[in-house]
């Protein structure tokens, strides 16, 4: 007796479901799947409903998205996805890398879905989840920060036809209001205070050394990388400048030898020798970080940074009435003082109110000038008054 073909178990499984192409039900679960030939190949996908009306807008939507992916990508795992993000992104600042690396490797370390999910299977739900469970501890600009990279990753899927539509985009807080930064800018007195501070103190070998680069940094007003690599190359006694490289966009500027900063640095270049090099380091170590948060403990001060040294000589600046453009010009700035005018004014030191009192005195009236002893003695009108006479 002949053997008829037997149907394969998983195929017993399903039924078709008529008047509508391309779904199918299974009888075991109830759940619905889609099927379509796309370039020769059979696709499928599970539309994860056993609600019919449901099942037939998700096959609608997922077979008007199958011409939006790539066959060849569209099982790209995560890992994968996240390794090809941080390559097309090695061109960025060492900092900005490391955030990026930073945030990728906390992701992957949460996933709690399986080991190395493709791409295609993450739902917004699961990147909500996620950033839900930092959202108490992060500022707002953190948490844009971490929402950022996740968009950033998916939207590379989706140029890259790996999926059609990115999960991040149905995420209902994708971006938080940045919270008013509270600024620590020292006053002068007070930046004169650590310098004197560290350089007095006994029980540590580098305290000459930490004084002279927090000293640079704020007499200069320069960020602790542009000071660290300042070598004796970039100084110009004769012209009166600083040849600065900014990092974070490999951009030359220039800074005046200040008349605050002159005598510091002819000091350094006198103790450093004759024989000093144009490639040799103005400053001997690459940040001072330490001694100044045990200076700021052991004064009293709030726990200014060395950001909050750089702002100090913006401070200066400003307060002293050099125009804003310069200001901006001589930090390396290329938007002519904006970020001045919105940024560091908001909050310049602790001398604020004497400050403000300062600037209200210039608008004060003017008292009228007393009359001369001659004319009140011979009774003679002032000008004016002989006007109103008249």
């Amino acid at each position: 007796m002949p053997s008829t073909p037997q149907e394969s178990p998983k195929a017993s499984e399903y039924v078709k479901i008529p008047n509508v192409p391309g779904l199918y039900r299974n009888t075991r679960t109830g759940g619905y799947h889609g099927c379509k030939k796309v370039e020769g190949r059979r696709k499928e996908r599970s539309l994860g409903t056993t609600d019919r009306k449901i099942a037939e807008r998700r096959l609608k939507e997922w077979i008007a998205n199958l011409d939006k992916v790539d066959t060849e990508v569209e099982k790209t795992t995560l890992k994968q996805l996240h390794v090809r993000f941080i390559a097309i992104n090695q061109g960025k600042s060492d900092s900005t890398l490391c955030i990026i690396k930073g945030i990728i490797k906390e992701f992957e370390g949460w996933w709690p879905y399986g080991p190395d999910p493709e791409v295609r299977s993450i739902r917004p739900s699961h990147l909500e989840e996620w950033l839900a469970l930092h959202e108490r501890r992060l500022k707002n600009t953190s948490y844009n920060r971490y929402a950022g990279v996740l968009k950033q990753v998916f939207e590379m899927a989706v140029n890259d036809r790996i999926i059609a539509e990115s999960p991040f985009d149905r995420v209902r807080t994708r971006w938080k209001k940045p919270q008013t930064p509270i600024r620590l800018v020292p006053t002068v007195d007070q930046f004169q205070a650590i310098v004197d501070d560290v350089r007095a103190e006994k029980r540590s070998n580098h305290a000459q050394e930490s004084a002279d680069f927090i000293e640079f940094l704020g007499l200069a007003g320069v960020g602790q990388a542009e000071a660290s690599s300042l070598t004796w190359g970039d100084v110009d006694f004769v012209k009166g400048h600083l040849s600065i490289r900014r990092h974070k966009t490999d951009r030359r500027f220039t800074v005046p030898i200040y008349p605050h900063l002159r005598a510091l640095l002819e000091r350094l270049h006198q103790e450093a020798g004759e024989s000093v090099r144009p490639g040799q380091r103005v400053l001997k170590i690459n940040d001072a970080k330490k001694s100044l948060r045990n200076a700021c403990v052991r004064l009293g001060l709030p726990p200014f940074t060395q950001r909050n040294l750089r702002q100090c000589l913006i401070m200066r600046l400003w307060k002293s009435g050099v125009d804003k453009k310069l200001i901006a010009k001589w930090q390396g700035h290329q938007d002519g003082g904006q970020l001045i005018m919105d940024t560091y004014t908001e909050a310049f030191g602790s001398d604020d109110a004497d400050y403000e009192v300062q600037q209200l005195a210039k608008l004060a009236p003017v008292a009228p000038a007393a009359k001369p002893a001659e004319a009140v003695a011979t009774g003679t009108a002032h000008p004016v008054e002989e006007a109103d006479a008249a």
